[in-house]
């Protein structure tokens, strides 16, 4: 077998491999997608016990290296936007606790650790070295910020799919003749999740004499919610024009399960769509690929097959 023809096999396989990684990958992304808008829709009333979760056990000594690592990682901030990661993890919700400082050492300890790892795998002559050095420290120190998006993304969903059962017991309490301040404490001890998070945040601002409308802006500024967005400004408008404050929640709890209804049949329209892009542009590649590497090899190996011994003689 010529060096010609393995480095083609070799580099066939790899195409192979990488297409179909990518379109698995596309494919795992989506079914995720759709298991959480499902266990968000299904959310228990009943506090569940915390457990510790393969997360936390993974995140823990990372976040000591990084504590550990913090004044080191404090002098070399480049490829940082502090203003944006920090509303970053305030729209996370500070996963892990993390502050700014704690994540962006985290970030340096990642891309530090992944090259010296790197650095190795080259000095043991091991295949694509080369490319990891190049890949792996990059992955480590920007890997963080996609994590730290699709936390930010998935917490909003979670808490736009809370509304309306959250808008409804809500009003219910209100129509008993509840005040706003005494309903949201106590619908805050049924519920559980990001949004009754923010609630409770809610609650304490204004139990401690922030005005009412300044605490509704700081609620908006920690989320990006459509969905508790609208039920803010009807909230500020309300308590302008006197409207009461039951019909608000009322009205926000009804046009909410209409607006969810209408997302969940986009979403279903655009399904297929999807799986028919990632089948076409990487799946049905890899396959074509792999058939006719398949067929050049069968011609090398055996051109009797095909007529063609005169051009391998």
């Amino acid at each position: 077998m010529s060096p010609n023809t393995s480095s083609f096999a070799v580099l066939a396989i790899a195409v192979i491999l990488l297409l179909m990684l990518i379109g698995f990958i596309y494919i795992w992304i989506f079914i995720a997608k759709k298991s959480n808008l499902h266990r968000a829709l299904n959310m228990r009333r009943k506090k569940q016990k915390q457990k510790r979760s393969r997360s936390s056990r993974f995140m823990d000594p990372l976040l000591k290296a990084a504590k550990y690592a913090r004044p080191t990682a404090g002098k070399y901030t480049f490829f940082t936007n502090k203003s944006q990661e920090e509303r970053l993890l305030v729209i996370a919700g500070s996963p892990f606790g993390l502050t700014h400082d704690l994540f962006h050492s985290l970030r340096f300890v990642l891309g530090l650790g992944l090259l010296m790892y790197s650095v190795i795998y080259v000095l043991l002559g091991l295949p694509f070295g080369l490319i990891g050095m190049l890949f792996l420290p990059m992955l480590g120190y920007f890997g963080p910020l996609v994590w730290l998006n699709l936390k930010a993304k998935e917490r909003q969903e979670l808490i736009s799919a809370a509304m309306p059962d959250f808008l409804d017991t809500v009003s219910v309490t209100l129509s008993a003749g509840v005040g706003i301040d005494q309903a949201l404490h106590q619908v805050t001890k049924q519920f559980d999740g990001p949004l009754i998070e923010e609630i409770e945040q809610f609650n304490r601002e204004v139990d401690l004499g922030v005005p009412r409308k300044t605490a509704y802006m700081n609620l908006l500024a920690r989320n990006k919610s459509k969905e508790l967005e609208m039920l803010v400004n009807s909230l500020i408008q309300g308590q302008t024009l006197g409207v009461p404050v039951s019909t608000t929640f009322r009205l926000q709890a009804e046009d909410l399960r209409a607006m969810r209804g209408f997302k969940a049949k986009e979403k279903a329209a655009k399904a297929s769509p999807q799986i028919t892009l990632i089948t076409t542009f990487f799946v049905a590649p890899a396959v074509f690929v792999l058939i006719i590497g398949l067929l050049f090899l069968n011609v090398v190996y055996n051109p009797g097959a095909f007529g063609l011994d005169i051009l391998f003689d």
